[in-house]
């Protein structure tokens, strides 16, 4: 006779050990187990049978239908199985078809009575009433029919099985009463500002005892129960919940819930004893989806089935494993010495602490314990050093004298056990129960321990190893028991009992109880969920202002880069940071044709392929980074949106720059922050705004984009760190380099010194003399120098003090601090000589520059800021050299 065995039945039919073994259970399916085996074999008859009956069970014909037919054996049954399903599938079909008959109902009726809209829906009934009376032309669509077929066509959604949390609750039931009194309690907690669970968040809950409503809230567990409503322990648990709207039939759906169990393989309702339910269904509110109709969750407590461990090779036991080999395998996340003072026992042993600190203790009969007050997990551990007393061992109370055990969890394990006042019965053995299965092994001979000596054994209940080492020799090694295989980390800590049996004394030198280390259980390969969920909309979780201007902080770059370094976790490239390492809080900046932006990174960007500054500025902070132009996003808009929702949801802002050539007129730097709608929409922020603005990418990124100006407009994408860069080394780096900022030039425009007297020099020659009013641009052609000269006056102090700090030996940063302080004095504050005073500053209008006096005056004025950014440079330059 050919067999298969089940690990290939599994593996052909796609079914569990679970599922067979129920199967078997219910006298369906048979298997056959030769005695040198461990698994469990199919013949041909019942691979047969198998196939037969995940046919029915495709069909979803009940299991209690699939044992009737096997049962009799009889054709009829089958054809009467069969025929019963179909009349089951034309009963949903004909309700369907109901269904279909009352919305045709009220969609003639709608159209025969010129209703148009749904809030005239009810008008429906009186209109043909009126009209129509007997006209059975115009049947008045039956809503009781409506609801008998709509309950008919009730699904049971779909469960999920979570753990509730024990907690402490305030119930709206009277204290020493059947009574509730929900309204009551809700006045109390109004009354006493005790907080109400928010919707969904396991804190709130109603239920129905009887023929009352009862309602539980989370209390603190130092609360003080004044009231005249009962407190207690909520135990929580494992439950099936499902969310459903309040409207539906919740009897019925609670029905289909339990009925759902059935034929569950792994979890079952929890049922005590008299039928009744561990606890009454709970009903919690949550947040809906839909604001006209409200949902709930329902919570019915269930319970699990011990896993079927039958087909699982098991103890399988190693004979050459060294307990160093044991303990590497298993390693010890805490140790817990017991302190013998804080032992607790149990039903009066005898127990006391010797004035040496051992303990001596003797048992009687097993029931009598110790309790260590020490709680773990699985897997744990247990050491104890202790002495067996020989003279007072009698066996006077059973086969167990001399044996030493503990417990966890209701499971034993024992060394010494199994004996007996006749010595050729006695079985030294190791006994214990398997964890979570609780089934027992026994192993005779193996648990000998020393009398009237100090004897050391160790427990290791790992997730490698199952071993028992008693006086450093490893008496037991076991491997591959099925508990290994469960998610251990998800089990709660289990205190540690400590026994014996008879009048034996045990002195205990000492007791550790240690947790071991888990490995949580990884259900999903790596990588299996990468981008199989498309978000229709993220943003960014932390989103603050990218400037405070009121602060100085008026370079809109530099906020953008310092919020992007802030969601990378780099806190110490903040906005003073990039304001200095671009230099914009550094260098005064002069065009000498038009409008370029704010400060140096504007300018640096205004020609033409020079983005490859962006990229340096992040690659001094160790980042990679790309700088995409404009013209390029256009090119391949629909790419470039996914790139950026993809970074957007590894926490990643992009910056954008554009200068506000949009619909939404934005004013050059900004971030984008977030997206709504699968990307149609983006999320903006730029400047000192508190919350971001939505811009479609149709306006952002519009078709018939107008490319004007000479700016390298495009977005920022920051890649990886590429190197780990010293602070130290940036900020001596950048302070060094100043010469070379400040006295930069080129054919369109200059920093420093330079810029200084070009501007002077502009204004003095005439440069407003003949300019119209309409000509007159005050921001572009005066007041953003004015802007820039007095940010930089104290701007750039942040950044100095942080490079002095890092480099002590740049002794002469304190000279530039006031230097940069001197140009603050001569913007607005020299006793009326500043040049506020002299009306060149944001003051500045039309007439005053095209007066030939005034204008010579603020060039003058303008020519001191000139000197001082020399002797910066002179600074930096005499410590270099």
């Amino acid at each position: 006779m050919k067999l298969e065995k089940i690990t290939g039945i599994m593996e052909r039919f796609g079914v569990t050990s679970r599922t067979l073994r129920y199967y078997e259970q219910v006298g369906i399916l048979q298997s056959t187990r030769q005695s040198h085996e461990k698994y469990r074999y199919y013949d041909q008859e019942n691979i047969n049978r198998l196939q037969q009956i995940l046919v029915l069970r495709k069909m979803q014909i009940p299991i209690k239908e699939i044992i009737r037919i096997y049962e009799s054996r009889d054709m009829k049954v089958l054809v009467q199985t069969f025929v019963s399903r179909i009349q089951t599938i034309n009963d949903e079909i004909a309700t369907l078809s109901e269904l279909k008959a009352i919305v045709n109902d009220f969609l003639e009726a709608m159209l025969d009575n010129g209703i148009s809209h749904i809030s005239a829906l009810p008008l429906i009934y009186e209109k043909v009433e009126h009209q129509f009376g007997c006209n059975k032309k115009a049947e008045i669509p039956d809503l009781e029919r409506l609801s008998k077929v709509s309950e008919k066509l009730v699904k049971l959604p779909e469960l999920s099985i979570i753990s509730l949390p024990p907690m402490r609750v305030l119930s709206s039931r009277l204290k020493g009463t059947e009574s509730s009194d929900s309204g009551g309690l809700w006045d109390y907690m109004s009354s006493n500002q005790i907080p109400f669970g928010a919707p969904g968040s396991h804190h709130l809950f109603e239920y129905q005892q009887h023929t009352e409503t009862i309602i539980i809230q989370k209390i603190d567990d130092n609360f003080q129960n004044t009231s005249i409503f009962e407190d207690y322990i909520f135990e929580g648990g494992l439950f099936a919940m499902c969310s459903v709207f309040v409207e539906n039939g919740l009897g019925e759906i609670q029905y289909q819930m339990i009925h759902s169990f059935d034929d569950n393989a792994y979890y079952e309702v929890d049922f005590q004893h008299g039928g009744v339910l561990r606890h009454d269904t709970l009903v919690e509110s949550v947040l809906s989806p839909d604001s006209g109709r409200e949902k709930i969750n329902l919570y019915l407590p269930v319970k699990k089935r011990l896993p079927d461990t039958s087909d699982i090779e098991q103890n399988q036991q190693l004979e050459s494993v060294t307990f160093a080999e044991i303990e590497q395998a298993n390693p010890v996340l805490k140790e817990y010495p017991v302190d013998f003072h804080q032992m607790t026992p149990i039903y009066n042993p005898h127990y006391q602490v010797l004035d040496n600190g051992e303990a001596e203790f003797i048992c009687w009969i097993s029931a009598r314990m110790l309790n260590t007050n020490v709680a773990v997990k699985l897997p744990f551990r247990v050491d104890i050093v202790f002495m067996a007393d020989s003279a007072s061992e009698a066996y006077g109370y059973g086969a167990d004298e001399g044996s030493l055990w503990f417990s966890h969890n209701n499971h034993t394990f024992c060394i010494n056990a199994e004996n007996s006042s006749e010595s050729s019965l006695s079985k030294h053995a190791i006994l214990f129960d398997q964890p979570i299965m609780g089934n027992r092994f026994i192993f005779p001979e193996t648990g000998m321990i020393k009398y009237d000596e100090y004897n050391t054994f160790s427990w290791i209940i790992g997730e490698k190893h199952f071993s028992v080492v008693i006086n450093g020799e490893v008496r037991y090694c076991g491997v591959n028991f099925p508990y290994m295989n469960m998610d251990l980390h998800l089990g709660q800590p289990a205190p540690i009992f400590i026994g014996s049996n008879g009048q034996g004394k045990k002195l205990f030198r000492s007791i550790t109880i240690s947790q071991l280390k888990s490995t949580p259980k990884i259900n999903v390969k790596k990588g299996a969920l990468v981008m199989e969920v498309k978000a229709s909309n993220n943003r960014l979780p932390k989103i603050h202002p990218m400037v405070t201007p009121h602060y100085g902080e008026n370079y809109w770059f530099n906020g953008c880069a310092g919020f992007v370094m802030e969601c990378l976790g780099e806190p110490d490239y903040d906005y003073w940071f990039f304001a200095g390492l671009t230099g914009e809080n550094f260098t005064q900046v002069y065009s000498h044709n038009h409008f370029r932006g704010d400060g140096v990174t504007d300018y640096r960007l205004s020609e033409k392929g020079n983005h490859g500054f962006i990229e340096d500025v992040f690659g001094k902070c160790g980042y990679a980074s790309s700088f995409v132009p404009l013209k390029q996003i256009l090119s391949n808009r629909e790419m470039y949106v996914q790139t950026l929702m993809a970074y957007i949801d590894k926490g990643i802002p992009v910056i954008l720059n554009d200068h506000g050539n949009n619909p939404h007129n934005r004013p050059g730097w900004g971030v984008l922050v977030g997206y709504e709608d699968y990307g149609k929409t983006l999320l903006y922020m730029g400047g000192d705004a508190t919350e971001p603005d939505r811009i479609p990418v149709k306006d952002l990124l519009p078709e018939d984009y107008i490319m004007e100006g000479g700016h390298c407009k495009g977005w920022i994408f920051l890649g990886e760190k590429k190197k780990e860069m010293s602070l130290a080394d940036i900020y001596r780096n950048r302070i060094l380099s100043l010469p070379d900022l400040l006295t930069f030039e080129s054919n369109h425009y200059c920093f420093g010194a330079k810029a200084f007297r070009d501007w002077a020099d502009s204004i003095e020659n005439g440069y407003f003399e003949r300019m119209n009013p309409e000509e007159y641009d005050d921001w572009g052609m005066h007041k953003v120098y004015v802007c820039n000269l007095a940010t930089n006056s104290g701007g750039c102090r942040g950044f100095l003090e942080t490079a002095q700090k890092l480099n002590p030996d740049l002794i002469f940063i304190e000279q530039i601090m006031d230097l940069y302080r001197q140009t603050g004095q001569y913007w607005n504050d020299q006793n009326g000589e500043d040049l506020e005073a002299l009306g060149g500053g944001f003051n500045a209008n039309l007439n005053t520059l095209q007066d030939k006096e005034k204008r010579t005056t603020i060039a003058a004025k303008i020519r001191e800021f000139a000197v001082c950014m020399d002797q910066v440079v002179a600074l930096v330059n005499d410590f270099k050299h």
